[in-house]
């Protein structure tokens, strides 16, 4: 009976994994498709978000991978603070009336906004599963299931950080970011020559 009480808990403790992996990838899609499909190029600050959303993907991949480990964990933990402390900064950059805001709102909120609220949500989360014992017991842990969603999941976040690279390249070049960026500097330099 117990052994079969602690592959339920892995079970379990895999797929709450897998969902807030599978969160953390869309929300980084969604940002590519914002920035290519509407021009919502992002601003240095939204890039250290992106930044930290990938940190959280890659500790939820090392659970997925190598089991279940609260330095893994801590890694998600990390980046969500992170993620959470540059998203604080840009709202209070905004805050004060007149000073405009950066990008359109989704859902009534801007995407810095909504990169605090989840990744706050994120933190709160990964700390309950953080301290669930039973997890990292020897031999709990056991690599078959989900793989094809683990494989699938881990070659779309090294897509889309290879887009991301490309994409920091494309605006920034080799220089500092602008703050207030309105075109891709790499696409405009060539296209000035």
């Amino acid at each position: 009976m117990k052994i079969t009480t602690d592959v339920a808990v892995n079970k379990i403790d895999k797929l709450c994994n897998l969902f807030e992996l599978l969160g953390v990838v869309v929300i980084l899609l969604m940002s590519f498709v914002l920035q290519i499909i509407y021009h919502e190029i992002p601003c240095p600050l939204c890039l250290f978000q992106r930044l930290g959303f990938f940190g959280i993907a890659i500790g939820f991949l090392l659970n997925l991978r190598f089991g279940f480990k609260p330095s893994h964990y801590a890694v998600v933990i990390l980046s969500a603070l992170f993620t959470s402390f540059v998203a604080l900064r840009q709202i209070a950059l905004h805050i004060v009336p007149g000073t405009g805001s950066y990008g359109d709102s989704v859902l009534g909120f801007h995407l810095y906004t909504w990169s605090f609220i989840i990744a706050m949500l994120i933190l709160a989360s990964t700390t309950l599963m953080m301290s669930v014992d039973r997890q990292y017991k020897k031999n709990v842990y056991r690599k078959g299931n989900f793989v094809g969603a683990v494989h699938f999941l881990f070659a779309t976040t090294v897509i889309l950080l290879i887009i991301n690279v490309v994409s920091v390249y494309l605006e920034c070049g080799f220089k500092t970011c602008p703050e207030n960026p309105t075109a891709y500097h790499i696409l405009s330099y060539q296209q000035s020559k």
